[in-house]
């Protein structure tokens, strides 16, 4: 099939009004195989563009929607207000998901991970013990000296009451 300029442009025009590629497919008479194949292959480049570039003004689009309903007058009434306050976030959660889907650069989470640690690793002290005897070193335990005083760790219950 030969790509034409018209082809492309109708493509333009469906994926920036929202229409599915299975519609978009049906309206242009090619099989969803094909469409798939120009716009998730790349086989037309001018096809795929076509296409990503109305699916971002779709995504725009939908973002100056998503303000216009957001910035929408309240009622008077207190309950009709918290009813249409709830259905406002929940189109306005819903939209903010579909654009983070469709421009993930521009309305998605920004998640930077650095995988450059420069941080130290402190052990804690029984794995400096076991690091100690791995190596070969002694970890006997010897009694505190102070100032000529030891402290025994024999200590009888006779001793305590």
């Amino acid at each position: 099939m030969k790509i034409t300029k018209d082809f492309t442009d109708q493509v333009f025009i469906m994926a920036a009004r929202g229409v599915s590629q299975d519609d978009i497919a049906l309206a242009l008479n090619v099989s969803k195989a094909t469409l798939a194949k120009y716009i998730m292959l790349g086989d037309e480049t001018e096809v795929k563009e076509a296409y990503l570039n109305g699916k971002r003004l779709y995504a725009s689009n939908l973002v100056d929607n998503l303000m216009l309903e957001a910035a929408a007058p309240l009622h008077d009434d207190p309950k009709l207000a918290n009813a249409a306050v709830q259905r406002q976030k929940l189109i306005v959660d819903t939209a903010k998901w579909i654009g983070a889907k469709l421009l993930p650069r521009v309305y998605g989470d920004n998640l930077h991970i650095d995988h450059a640690h420069t941080g130290t690793v402190e052990l804690s002290p029984l794995a400096q013990l076991r690091q100690l005897e791995s190596k070969g070193a002694s970890t006997e335990v010897k009694p505190l000296q102070m100032d000529g005083a030891s402290i025994d760790n024999d200590v009888s219950d006779d001793d305590c009451f």
